[in-house]
């Protein structure tokens, strides 16, 4: 009982202590919604660039010619045979994307068909398909 009524005492006291004053610059300064004028503030503008960006560059360098791939009429049925569009595969010795065509080296196992960048890459995975399979790429 005496706890509280001495908790009491000092929150009484607490309560009765005046607020710090404040000087009257610091009242002149303080502003409310009602003391403040209903104007937008001025607000300094967006930056904005002044030089242009480099021009894009180009797909390829000038000193390569890009030619365009010709198909020939076998490589055309191969194509034409595959189940899936476009005739593209990945080779999973080196992740190289391939181009299908009639002299791309294949290696069939499980049923699947695996296509290869060169003959030295199907090479690779025929001495070791599980290995290889389990593994992901051997050469990155």
């Amino acid at each position: 009982m005496k706890r509280l009524f001495i908790l009491a005492a000092i929150a009484l006291a607490a309560c009765d202590a005046a607020p710090p004053s404040q000087t009257s610059a610091q009242r002149a300064e303080l502003r409310t919604i009602d003391s403040t004028t209903p104007r937008p503030a001025l607000l300094d503008p967006p930056p904005t660039l002044n030089d242009e960006a480099p021009p894009p560059k180009p797909k390829a360098l000038p000193w390569e010619n890009p030619s365009p791939i010709v198909f020939s009429p076998e490589d055309e049925k191969v194509r034409a045979a595959l189940p899936f569009t476009p005739a593209i595969a990945m080779d999973p010795i080196d992740g190289s994307k391939i181009s299908i065509r009639a002299i791309t080296p294949t290696f069939e196992y499980k049923g699947k068909i695996y296509y290869f960048a060169n003959e030295g890459n199907k090479r690779i995975f025929s001495a070791n398909p599980d290995g290889i399979l389990k593994d992901g790429w051997t050469k990155l």
